[in-house]
């Protein structure tokens, strides 16, 4: 038996939607447009002076800030591209590279710098980021800002800045993560803060069910099982925990042989899912007692 072998599926069409980090089937975040219209008017700016107003935006997880942010910095590079100007729209998730010199050393390279792994000191790096910012302006979001603010004792974001034609879009879960930030780099930075609220039931069956739409199989769940994964997804405040519950009943549906979820199979994924996310807060919870002990 081949334990991998290509084979049809009665219940999906493709499950890639319902991964947590895939962007919207249609390329644009379902209801956020007040939001993005929003991030839109404070950013515009760059398109006539080269430079605009920073932004801190947070929000829970799963309240889609990174999505949001995402189909800004596209949007940006396209409209660049419809007027002929010279802009670069670049992300950078300080979550992965972890260190100031390692997200400065991703934002060169975005900028289209050729730049090893190692050998560069801080120095050269910031040395060629201003050669590159000099003839084109950058809007640059940082997303899990939090993990390299206290890095160092002048913060990379405070270095980005105070360069010209530099626009930054901070991202985070917490607005205590801007409100603990020096007062030197919060006088210069002078963000505009934005909140993203948890998805209501209505915004989250709304999503969720686009999300079906690409998913699953033609009437292989029903609306009324949509709604139930919605209102628990509204209670949970998270929309990427629906997408898992959906994924999970998917394929215990495909795993019984039926070309139809279930209502069990909802039940069954929710019940998993709801006692995943209490062992998350509860890890969290751990972690921020031992930060306290350091203290």
């Amino acid at each position: 038996m081949k334990l991998f072998e290509a084979r049809s599926s009665r219940i999906f069409i493709d499950a890639k939607w319902l991964q947590p980090l895939c962007p919207p089937p249609e390329g644009k975040p379902i209801c956020r447009d007040f939001d993005l219209k929003v991030m839109a008017d404070f950013l515009s700016e760059v398109f006539r002076t080269g430079q605009a107003r920073n932004l801190f935006i947070y929000g829970r997880s799963g309240t889609g800030k990174t999505v949001c942010v995402q189909y800004l910095l596209s949007e940006i590079r396209k409209h660049a591209s419809q007027i002929n100007a010279d802009i670069s729209a670049i992300y950078v998730n300080a979550g992965r590279t972890r260190t100031p010199y390692y997200t400065l050393l991703e934002i060169v390279r975005s900028l289209g710098i050729d730049v090893p792994d190692s050998g560069w000191q801080m120095f050269r790096l910031k040395a060629a980021f201003e050669n590159a910012v000099r003839k084109k302006p950058a809007v640059i979001a940082i997303d899990e800002v939090d993990s390299i603010i206290f890095k160092e004792k002048e913060p990379l974001v405070y270095y980005l800045n105070r360069q010209p034609k530099t626009t930054l879009i901070l991202i985070s879960n917490k607005i205590e993560d801007a409100a603990q930030l020096p007062e030197r780099v919060l006088s210069t930075l002078q963000p505009k803060i934005i909140k993203l609220e948890p998805y209501t039931k209505v915004e989250a069956k709304t999503i969720l069910k686009e999300r079906s739409e690409h998913a699953f199989q033609p009437s292989s769940i029903s609306e009324e099982l949509i709604g139930d994964v919605a209102e628990t997804t509204s209670n949970l405040k998270d929309i990427r925990l629906g997408f898992s519950i959906m994924l999970s009943a998917g394929l215990a549906a495909e795993r019984a042989g039926r070309a139809k979820i279930e209502e069990k199979d909802i039940e069954s994924a929710i019940r998993s899912e709801s006692k995943l996310e209490a062992l998350k807060k509860m890890d969290a919870l751990k972690k921020q007692l031992q930060k306290l002990r350091k203290r």
